[in-house]
């Protein structure tokens, strides 16, 4: 009896052992063109109950930022952990969509952007393979070249609740025994709008009046139902969240799965999305898995490019030396900060192809203070089409401010502020003013936060080589071919 019950002991610590080696499950969820919008953030007229419950499982964090407020630029400094100057994706890219077959992700690809990632940069895919992970990727690529994200499975689901639940469920099912990544993108709510809403019919918008407009748009009817659209598509997103988590649940792996649910940058609109001004840069971040406490909020400035580190760290791999990000474990584990980190930064060159829409700017900011070095100040900058666009994009509210700039003159300055030159540097003071309106640059109460800042600035594009001239000159990356 005695022997049986030592056999019987040490198969248990084995059995123990085995389970305690098991690398987590990873899930990263990306809502497409969210700012930090939550019911528990006090986000007038929505409700995002799926998300609140979920930042509450671990740790939220109010001062997260984007590398870059556009698509691929910051989804690759989320897959890299390094800056979009330093991997090469400085702008958005064309990239094959996810219902073509496999040979449209390989190196024969009829679709391949001359921007992209270098040769020695590491990616999560490629990483996570070579770890004996299953990788799985819904929504959309949108990152150069398709070739360096080598997902073994892809969906293009884009914010359809129910889709969301069964597409997880079979990434599961064919991860089988393999631990997961699973890079779940939604496409809410990026625009149109009314895509989100015709695929979600039972979805309502939040009433008129209880809805916030963002102090640079003129609260005018146009403007504010556009708004009602968007926050409604937050809703839908929120559910998205809850169908994903779900899944997990049903599977009975949630306790076991590291998950990350973010944005990839602010809310679709102008003085946001493909610009450096902070409701571009802004976005929401939780973390939830094991070893994570719980409940916890936290101040401390955190980017893009500490996901993949923080990732692979949570999962026992060694990090790559050539990503620029740093773990956040300090503070999952239960910490204030990160050790001798006081700034992140961001930047923007240019949302599309368009030699227009160049424009390079870059931020650093303690989550209080938020500076702006715009490189080439002279230069005016068009604004992408999804910003300006009724027809394909359904940006009504571009056209409900034109209409409005002889009663809101003020805000209809925000909108042309991107067609003629600015200030060489531009300083806010975020905490306070949150959509950024009143810029302290020029205020002689401020000169010694604007000398800190801009000498912060100069080292850290030193750096890591931020080149001074337009990224338009660059040759171009050897692995983008």
């Amino acid at each position: 009896m005695l022997k049986k019950a030592c056999l019987l002991l040490a198969a248990t610590c084995l059995l123990q052992s085995v389970s305690a080696a098991k690398q987590p499950n990873v899930v990263l969820i990306l809502a497409d063109d969210m700012s930090p919008d939550l019911s528990m953030l006090g986000t007038p007229g929505i409700e995002t109950p799926n998300i609140d419950a979920f930042a509450k499982e671990g740790v939220y964090f109010y001062n997260a930022f984007a590398a870059s407020a556009s698509c691929s630029p910051s989804r690759t400094a989320i897959l890299t952990g390094m800056w979009p100057h330093s991997n090469g994706n400085w702008r958005n890219v064309h990239t094959p969509p996810l219902n073509l077959p496999d040979k449209a992700f390989s190196r024969e690809t009829h679709i391949v952007d001359t921007v992209g990632i270098g040769r020695d940069v590491a990616t999560l895919p490629e990483v996570f393979r070579a770890n004996g992970y299953f990788t799985a990727i819904t929504q959309k690529l949108h990152l150069s070249p398709a070739w360096r994200y080598p997902y073994d499975a892809r969906d293009p689901v884009q914010s359809e609740p129910k889709r969301f639940h069964k597409v997880m469920g079979d990434f599961i099912e064919q991860a089988g025994d393999r631990p997961f990544f699973i890079h779940a993108n939604v496409a809410a709510p990026h625009r149109p709008y009314r895509v989100h809403l015709n695929s979600n019919p039972n979805q309502k918008l939040p009433a008129a009046n209880s809805i916030e407009v963002p102090s640079f748009l003129p609260d005018t009817p146009g403007v504010r139902r556009d708004m009602q659209e968007y926050y409604a598509c937050v809703e839908i997103a929120d559910a998205c969240v809850g169908a994903i988590l779900q899944a997990l649940d049903d599977a009975g792996i949630r306790e076991e799965t590291f998950v990350i649910f973010t944005s990839d940058q602010g809310m679709p609109i102008h003085y946001a999305k493909a610009s450096a001004y902070p409701t571009g840069t802004r976005i929401p971040l939780a973390v939830v898995g094991p070893g994570v406490v719980k409940g916890q909020t936290n101040n401390s400035p955190v980017s893009q490019i500490d996901y993949a580190p923080t990732i692979l760290d949570y999962c026992g791999i060694e990090i790559p030396e050539v990503m620029q990000g740093e773990s956040l474990r300090p503070i999952l584990s239960g910490g204030d900060s990160i050790e001798g980190r006081e700034y992140v930064f961001a930047e923007h060159n240019s949302h599309g192809p368009d030699p227009r829409e160049f424009y390079p700017q870059r931020v650093v900011t303690d989550g209080n203070w938020y500076y702006i070095l715009n490189v080439d100040p002279d230069k005016s900058q068009r604004l992408p089409d999804d910003l300006r666009g009724v027809e394909v994009w359904g940006n009504h509210a571009y056209d409900a401010i034109i209409a409005a700039k002889e009663s809101h003159p003020d805000e209809y300055a925000y909108l042309t502020l991107f067609d003629k030159p600015r200030q060489p540097e531009q300083l806010y003071k975020i905490d306070e003013d949150k959509w950024g309106v009143h810029d302290l640059a020029n205020n002689p109460e401020r000169q010694a936060v604007l000398q800190r800042m801009r000498a912060v600035m100069n080292t850290w594009r030193a750096a890591t080589n931020d080149i001074e001239k337009s990224p338009l000159e660059i040759p171009e990356q050897p692995d983008a071919h």
